[in-house]
């Protein structure tokens, strides 16, 4: 990883005679900056980092073959000395130019441009993404953090390259990364140690690459010539047409529409049908979220993949259990009631759907939406603290009785994802609310006894203290639980000034359950069990 230099500082290291006599040695730079390994090598002086960029070991005590090739004896990476190209295709070696002046051995310590730096991290970062290697990820981070550029451009360069590989839209990477960025920038505003912030930027990228792995490209349509209209876009998605509604949102970007403006008509169309177990509206508000965070360069790659998402996710409200979503929808009230405390929603714990979302349009002709919307909360909430667990470790069960702690968790995160949309487009509080109501019905069969006084919060403020750094070191191996961790936390701790005590007790308890609780992460014995029942054995 040689680099160009604008300036020299040249640094005297040691006299020629005495790395020609031990072939190579570790020469430590007074400034503390620099530990160079010094080799000598076929009549020619070289020198390197010390630390070799996989893991930091010494590479002083590498093998040099006749090819001029460095060897890193602890993992068998290999560099080439003279420019520090990994052989193996991971990072590459910082290399420094060299001069003898009167037997002594000078090498060139200046750093190089800002803009040289930056173009060669980036450049490794594809690579890492490429592999999604959590540990080359956060290297490269690190790198920008050092030379003083924004490590955020690495989460600008990974959506804009990797967003067109997802072949059905956005996926949970896009809310995730909406939501650690929300951290970074929280770690910033609070002075937080850089460890903290770092940690946030590299799983954003990793779940990000994690879910486009060794994907081929889906090329984004490109923007349609007719103007861009709202109509338009509805149907395009409501026939399920995603290169067609893709090329009239580039089209508005193109003509200069925000991403805000554009999102009340994305918002409308993710509320239109029970979609995709609430991911269509999530992934707008998130979108949204994005886009203000690192700004209109992101607008494209990010409205077009939920665009896709919108189009390609799964109308829940065709299938049998949901069908009877739409009648409710026509039986909502022209306009809610004025009451404001929240009505009681313990008959609708447990009830079938046929109940709840009837109590939602009979709550709907006395209180405000608000406030249904709070006492639905609870009941998410109250569902999360009444869940068997049993049912989310057994194996020898059907597909339809697959559950687990996100079927609960999704509950909470969509309710945060309708709140926030109805704050600008309240017109869609009764869709919002009837899909509330299909959550707290759908997991009626998987409860048990309450644990709420089990996990009841006592100091809410210390409790999100330490929910975060949880998050931090959660230990997950897939990024999409971890995401889950990171989306419920950050629901609920967003919905707590909005919420009733009531509401807001309940919610916190549940999310105390959720990240208390363990978490099964693959069904060995379920997948074969079912594989065997669907096929035959």
């Amino acid at each position: 990883m040689g680099y160009a230099r604008s300036m020299a500082k040249w640094q005297s290291t040691v006299d020629l005679q005495t790395l020609q006599q031990r072939g190579q040695l570790v020469y430590k730079n007074p400034d503390g900056r620099h530990q160079l390994a010094l080799f000598h090598h076929q009549g020619r002086c070289f020198a390197v980092d010390n630390r070799c960029p996989h893991e930091g070991y010494p590479l002083s005590q590498g093998t040099v073959d006749k090819d001029c090739i460095l060897t890193c004896n602890w993992h068998n990476w290999k560099f080439t000395l003279e420019k520090g190209q990994n052989l193996y295709g991971g990072d590459g070696l910082r290399t420094y130019p060299v001069e003898v002046r009167d037997g002594t051995v000078w090498v060139d310590v200046q750093d190089p441009p800002r803009e040289q730096v930056e173009q060669q991290v980036l450049a490794g970062l594809r690579n890492a993404v490429e592999d999604a290697d959590h540990g080359w990820i956060a290297r490269e981070l690190a790198r920008l953090q050092r030379a003083g550029i924004d490590p955020r451009v690495g989460v600008c360069q990974t959506l804009q390259d990797r967003l067109d590989r997802l072949e059905y839209g956005a996926t949970h990477c896009l809310a995730a990364t909406a939501d650690w960025l929300a951290l970074y920038a929280e770690f910033g505003e609070q002075g937080a140690d850089l460890e903290d912030r770092l940690i946030c930027l590299t799983e954003a990228i990793e779940h990000i690459a994690d879910d486009s792995l060794r994907r081929p490209t889906y090329a984004f349509a490109e923007p349609s010539s007719d103007p861009f209209t709202p109509e338009q876009l509805a149907a395009a998605i409501e026939a399920e047409q995603a290169d067609p509604a893709i090329a009239m949102v580039r089209r508005a970007l193109a003509d200069g529409m925000s991403y805000g403006e554009l999102q009340p008509c994305l918002a409308r169309a993710a509320l239109g049908h029970y979609l995709g177990f609430g991911h269509g509206l999530i992934y707008v508000v998130k979108a949204g979220e994005l886009v203000d965070t690192l700004g209109p360069r992101v607008a494209e790659p990010v409205a077009a993949a939920v665009v896709r998402y919108l189009a390609y996710a799964t109308r829940e409200d065709l299938i049998p259990e949901f069908r009877d979503y739409a009648s409710y929808v026509g039986q909502l009230p022209p306009e809610f009631g004025p009451t404001l405390s929240p009505p009681n929603a313990e008959r609708i714990v447990g009830a079938p759907l046929s109940t709840v979302l009837g109590w939602v349009c009979e709550q709907a002709t006395n209180h405000r939406p608000e406030a249904i919307y709070d006492a639905l909360v609870w009941a998410l909430a109250t569902n999360m603290l009444r869940f068997d667990t049993a049912h989310s470790m057994a194996s020898r069960v059907k597909v339809a009785n697959n559950v687990g702690w996100l079927d609960f968790t999704h509950g909470l995160t969509f309710a945060n994802a309708v709140h926030t949309t109805c704050q600008t487009s309240p017109g869609l509080w009764g869709a919002g609310l009837l899909q509330l109501g299909c959550f707290v019905a759908r997991n009626r069969r998987y409860l048990g006894d309450s644990q709420g006084e089990r996990w009841r919060v006592k100091d809410v403020s210390a409790f999100f203290t330490e929910a975060v750094q949880q998050l931090l070191d959660h230990g997950m191996v897939r990024p999409i639980h971890a995401c889950h961790l990171l989306k419920t936390t950050l629901a609920v701790r967003a919905e707590l000034t909005e919420l009733s005590p009531q509401a807001a007790s309940r919610a916190v308890a549940a999310l105390n359950r959720f990240l208390h609780e363990p978490i099964k992460q693959k069904h060995v014995r379920r997948n074969v069990h079912q594989a065997l029942a669907l096929v035959g054995r």
